[in-house]
């Protein structure tokens, strides 16, 4: 018996995904939307057209941590969608306000002072090749100097 509801069921639910939802009290055929509500955020439902609401697709209640989740979701989407939307009018107001001789003056002032990092930078650089130069002859002059002692003490306890 299951069995057979399972299925009958199974057939409905594929019958409704290729031709719509359930028809209406109107005769009319119904698709699906999502409830954002505080109630019921995410839940799919039935939806007329012409009525709204007519049934739930999901059955089952959520629980309570799936509704949390949902809101929380929900709240960061909206909070996003706002500061986007505030940033964009900050974005055209901007634009309209600078006129292009005010934005030439800021490129140029720009400009000279990413040139005075750059050569801040280049004098660093040289520096530090440098550094690195003197502390491989250094090094280099060390195991030369340890190499050198080593002879020296491995010959003097030969001649001994």
């Amino acid at each position: 018996m299951a069995k057979s509801e399972w299925s009958s069921s199974g057939a409905r639910s594929s019958y409704k995904k290729m031709f719509g939802g359930p028809l209406c009290y109107c005769k009319k055929r119904t698709s699906t939307a999502k409830a954002w509500i505080d109630d019921n955020p995410g839940r799919r439902f039935w939806l007329c057209d012409s009525h709204g609401f007519v049934d739930w697709v999901d059955k089952e209640e959520q629980n309570e941590w799936q509704k949390q989740s949902l809101l929380e979701a929900r709240g960061v989407m909206d909070r996003q969608r706002e500061e986007t939307k505030n940033l964009k009018q900050l974005l055209r107001t901007t634009c309209q306000e600078a006129p292009a001789e005010d934005s030439t003056a800021l490129l140029l002032e720009e400009g000279s002072k990413l040139a005075e990092e750059k050569e801040k930078l280049e004098i660093a650089l040289i520096t530090s090749v440098e550094k690195k130069k003197l502390l491989r002859q250094f090094i280099g002059l060390s195991w030369g100097g340890f190499i050198t002692t080593v002879i020296i003490m491995a010959v003097i306890m030969v001649k001994k």
